[in-house]
């Protein structure tokens, strides 16, 4: 048996294994770049800046959502507040008259 037949015996037997333990076969490569007309390096660092600016927009986002919140909160415990003040002042007033 020459080598080239041992090989290709061997790698039979490999792929077949694979199968009975349910690894399915290997997908092509896929060569996205090139579909683009850019080289290799090009393409992944233009995908990492997306991916940055993608994060940066969500943490953009997420930061001037929880501003929104606060500011409503906070015109919120201004309006309690103003409420507690006034019924303050009735309840002084009632205690004024209660004094007399």
């Amino acid at each position: 048996m020459t080598l080239a037949d041992r090989r290709e015996r061997a790698r039979l037997h490999s792929e077949a294994w694979r199968r009975a333990h349910g690894v399915g076969p290997r997908k092509p490569a896929q060569k996205p770049w090139l579909a683009l007309g850019v080289s290799r390096s090009t393409y992944y660092r233009r995908k990492a800046k997306a991916r940055r600016d993608a994060a940066l927009a969500f943490e953009t986002s997420c930061r001037r959502e929880v501003l929104s919140r606060a500011e409503a909160f906070t015109r919120q415990l201004q309006r309690e507040l103003a409420e507690a003040g006034r019924l303050h002042k009735i309840v002084q007033g009632i205690i004024g008259e209660l004094r007399i």
